[in-house]
């Protein structure tokens, strides 16, 4: 029994649970690989829908005797290769879209916004690699040129400044801002020359590639409530105060 996730499209195996000789050893590797799963350090993220309780029962070989050629015998000391139960990757789309439209983001009516959204929350990539990992989710792509007049109407239409409003909203009903947290992180790009955002600055990382400063302002629960982005040579003791004046400013 092995523990998989899919990157990139492919299927990687994550841990290796053991072998399991019969229905008992089952039973308990399927124990182990749910303890494993869930992790206590990870945060859940509610998707407002109830999970899919678990199959009472095990999933048991087909007995060999209803084939004419006889299985393939494995190599002792060798595991045999694992099988793929499901892959619904559709589920994990559906929650994900469901969440956009219930903290109110479908009033931007950008479909294709929401779908660049989705895909950078389930696999960050280029623009141009979105639509595999779109296809991977079971959604149809829109096509480059689309995705890139979406981005435009992101910066002209000041997305930012409506989803941080309808952030706040959802975190003054539904949250706790008794308590404000303030978090500074860089981002680094790989090209060669700096322009007027991204500028070679003090990195943790100790990189000397052009960056930016992101500033990101949540509640008490860590949900978002403002960011803000700054030049890469930007103290970080300095991107603070814009951060809260741009919060503080009527929508």
């Amino acid at each position: 029994m092995q523990i998989a996730e899919y990157v990139r499209g492919r299927q990687r195996i994550v841990e290796h649970v053991g072998s399991a000789h019969t229905e008992a050893e089952l039973g308990v590797l399927l124990q182990r690989a749910r303890e494993l799963l869930d992790n206590p350090a990870q945060g859940v993220l509610e998707l407002g829908i109830e999970p899919t309780p678990p199959v009472k029962g095990l999933i048991v070989p087909v007995e060999t005797g209803l084939f004419e050629t006889a299985a393939a015998v494995t190599p002792a000391g060798r595991d045999s290769p694992g099988r793929v139960v499901g892959a619904d990757s559709r589920i994990l789309f559906d929650a994900l879209a469901g969440r956009f439209t219930a903290l109110g983001f479908d009033a931007l009516e950008d479909e294709v916004f929401r779908d660049l959204v989705i895909a950078r929350i389930v696999e960050p990539t280029s623009l141009l690699d979105t639509g595999r990992v779109l296809r991977d989710l079971g959604r149809a792509p829109a096509s480059y040129a689309t995705m890139k007049r979406s981005l435009t109407r992101a910066a002209t239409g000041k997305y930012r400044d409506r989803i941080a409003t309808w952030c706040f909203q959802h975190a003054s009903t539904d949250g706790d801002i008794s308590l404000v947290l303030y978090d500074v992180t860089t981002l680094y790009f790989e090209a060669e020359e700096e322009d007027e955002l991204r500028k070679v600055g003090y990195s943790k990382e100790r990189r000397v590639d052009p960056q930016i400063v992101v500033g990101l302002l949540v509640d008490r629960g860590g949900f978002p409530m403002e960011i803000g982005c700054f030049e890469g040579n930007k103290a970080e003791t300095s991107t603070m105060i814009p951060i809260i004046k741009q919060f503080q400013a009527p929508p």
